[in-house]
Formats: C-alpha cells, sequence, structure tokens
C-alpha cells in the first residue's frame, strides 16, 4: 500500500496540473464534508421533516435542470468563470445559513448550496478529464481522486465531533468556510488555462437514446445511481435516526460516522489498481452492492446505542460502498474524454437526482413503516443495484 501511495504521488509531483486538481478537490471536499451530515439536523430546528425533505427535492430539481443545461452554459462563460461563479455563490450561501435567522432566506440558502456543490463536482470532472493522457491509468487516477477527497471525510468527522457539542451549528458552517477561500484563489491562479474542449449540447431525448444503445454506459450509470440514493438515505436520515430515535450525542455520532468512513481511504486506490491490472470493475462492483444490502438490512435490528455495534455495521456498508464507488468512476471514466460534457453531466446528474428519489422513497416508506424499518427498504433496493453490475461488459 505505501509503495503504491509513493508512486502515485511521484506522478503527481511530476504533473502539477494533476496536483492542483487533487488539491482543489481536498479543499472543496473538506467545506462538503463537514457539512453533509449535519445539513438535516440543522435544518430540522426551523422545518418540519416533510419540509426538510422538500427542500433537498426542491434544489436537486434545479441542479439537475443546470446540469441538463450545462454545456450551453459551458460554451458561454467557460469552466473556469463558471468554477469561480459557483464558489462566490457557495461562500455566499455559508455565510448566510451561519447567520440567518429567517426560515425563507434558511431555505433559499440551502438550495444554493445543494445547487452548487454538484456542479462544482462535475466541473472538477472536466478537469480531470483535461490533465489524464493516459487512459490506461484512469482506475489509478479517478480512485486516487476520490481517495485524496475521502481522506478529508475522516477529518472533517472528528472536526464535527469535536466542535458540535452543544448543537450550534453556525460553528460547522463558518469552520467550512475556511476552505473556500483558498479554494477560490487557487482556482483563479492557477485554472484558467484548462482548455473547455467542444461540449455537445444535450438534448435528452437524445442522450437517453445514446444511453440505451450503449448498454454498459447505461448499466454502469445506474448502478452510479443506486450508489447516490443510498448515499442520500443515509445523509438525510441516519444523523437524524441515530440522535432523535437512539439517542446519541453527536459526539458518539461524529466518531461512528469517522469509523464508517475509513474504508474510502483503504479501500479505493487497491481497487482501483486491481481494476486496471487484474480483475477488472465488474466482479468487485457486484460484491460492493451485496455487502452494502446485508448490512444495509441488519439496521432496523439495532434497537440499542451500542457504539461498537453501530461502528461496525456502519463500517461494513461503507465497505461495499467504496468498492461500488471506484469501480462505477473508473469503468464510467474508461469510456468517455473532456468533450463527452453531455454524458459526463447525465452521469453525475444522478447525484442531484438520488437527492429527490431518496426522500420520496423515505416519506412513502414511513406512510407504511416506522422509521427503523425505512432501511429495509433502501437495503432491497441496493441488493437489486446487482443487476446493473452484473449486465456489465467485463473490462478483464
Amino acid at each position: 500500500m505505501d509503495l503504491f501511495f509513493s508512486k502515485i504521488i511521484e506522478k503527481i509531483k511530476g504533473n502539477t496540473a494533476i496536483g492542483r486538481v487533487y488539491t482543489a478537490d481536498i479543499l472543496l471536499s473538506f467545506h462538503y464534508y463537514l457539512l453533509i451530515y449535519i445539513n438535516s439536523s440543522f435544518l430540522s430546528k426551523f422545518f418540519s421533516p416533510q419540509q426538510v425533505s422538500v427542500l433537498y427535492i426542491i434544489g436537486s430539481v434545479f441542479t439537475l435542470i443546470i446540469l441538463i443545461n450545462i454545456s450551453k452554459i459551458l460554451e458561454a462563460i467557460g469552466n473556469y468563470r463558471l468554477i469561480r461563479y459557483l464558489i462566490i455563490t457557495e461562500i455566499v450561501a455559508t455565510v448566510g445559513l451561519s447567520f440567518s435567522v429567517s426560515h425563507t432566506l434558511i431555505g433559499l440558502y440551502f438550495i444554493a448550496y445543494l445547487i452548487s456543490i454538484p456542479t462544482l463536482y462535475f466541473c472538477f470532472d472536466l478537469l480531470l478529464e483535461d490533465t489524464t493522457e493516459d487512459e490506461s491509468k484512469t482506475g489509478e487516477i479517478r480512485t486516487l481522486y476520490l481517495t485524496l477527497g475521502n481522506i478529508t471525510i475522516i477529518l472533517a468527522t472528528l472536526l464535527v465531533a469535536w466542535v458540535l457539542t452543544d448543537g450550534d451549528y453556525y460553528k460547522i458552517y463558518l469552520l467550512s468556510l475556511i476552505f473556500l477561500v483558498p479554494l477560490y484563489f487557487l482556482v483563479k491562479k492557477y485554472f484558467s488555462h484548462f482548455t473547455d474542449g467542444v461540449p455537445s449540447h444535450i438534448n435528452i431525448r437524445g442522450i437517453i437514446k445514446t444511453y440505451l444503445k450503449n448498454t454498459d454506459i447505461y448499466n454502469v450509470s445506474n448502478a452510479h445511481l443506486f450508489l447516490q440514493i443510498f448515499y442520500a438515505y443515509m445523509v438525510v436520515y441516519m444523523p437524524i435516526y441515530l440522535s432523535q430515535y437512539i439517542g446519541m450525542s453527536w459526539a458518539e455520532i461524529g466518531l461512528i460516522f469517522t469509523i464508517m468512513l475509513l474504508p474510502f481511504i483503504f479501500v479505493e486506490i487497491p481497487a482501483g489498481f486491481l481494476a486496471d491490472k487484474k480483475w477488472g470493475e465488474k466482479e468487485m462492483m457486484t460484491i460492493g452492492f451485496v455487502i452494502i444490502g446485508i448490512f444495509t438490512l441488519c439496521i432496523p435490528f439495532i434497537t440499542g446505542n451500542n457504539f461498537f455495534l453501530w461502528a461496525g455495521v456502519l463500517f461494513m456498508t461503507r465497505i461495499g460502498a467504496a468498492l461500488v464507488e471506484a469501480m462505477t468512476d473508473s469503468y464510467f471514466f474508461k469510456r468517455v474524454n473532456k468533450n463527452d460534457t453531455d454524458t459526463i453531466s447525465f452521469y453525475r446528474m444522478s447525484n442531484p437526482a438520488s437527492y429527490i428519489i431518496a426522500p420520496i422513497v423515505a416519506t412513502l416508506s414511513l406512510t407504511f413503516l416506522s422509521y427503523h424499518n425505512i432501511f429495509i427498504v433502501l437495503g432491497i433496493i441496493m441488493v437489486l443495484g446487482c443487476h446493473y453490475s452484473l449486465s456489465l461488459q467485463d473490462t478483464k
């Protein structure tokens, strides 16, 4: 593992463009992961659970609209300027969430936040594609990109556990601003020279036909959507479940989430290396879905607040998620380049789409099931994701 890290670090030193994209991703990820698990609990101070779900849905619908039209936006202003505008929007939204007491303004700031984050990650995808010259190394480059970002999850959740002791969520929002300011100046200084490629405008009917015709792209995109639904479901409903139903403190929840997220550091890089050199993505993606499904189905049967039991079960779900995340990105980006903005945009739409689908599924589930049993529905959905991974044409 150390030798593999050393090998990749040498590559980064030899390509400062990739190194800067990685650095930008780390800064954005720190900002994002400091907030991701507290947002729903923060919003619950001002809105009912149904209203919180509606805010996620509204923000995600607007994000989908932007991603559908992203190639037109890129053609008009370019990726460099779009990234700068999005970072400024994110700064304003975060400051607003830190200090505003108006329900209406908080809702608007949160929607702006939801729109900016996935769009920024899409823009960074294009930057990384611009710097990736050898497609045979896509698995290594992409999984390192994911892992460097995911390392920040561990540190961010530890910070949340340490800082958020009395429910003062504004402290976390202000802390997350620290990473947006250097991100803006990094982009301003170094990213203006990146080329935008030749974007192709999205025609929904045409892109759907393309996806249906290219069965591998269709299947890996659906597998990625299933994974994003898992993330969205967990991000919105697990913190509320552990704090309000199981009765854990945020200090305990933060430590559990820290342990839970460790697989994203230790699993993805070896998995990407194996996908490039030995096994291919299909088998590991399927194993990942099975692991997620089995251990998510265990959640409703844990009724106490045993710290180690919760940490262990959630840790196992993320081993599966890390496998699926690494394999879906590796598989997809081996088949596209920076000119395929419509295809990449459609792929990245799975993130905002998941924040529409997950709240709807959870809300419908709550109509018939108790809160803890909604995770049974999620576990079943994850097992069904194996259909798409098994339908892929293997790369090995």
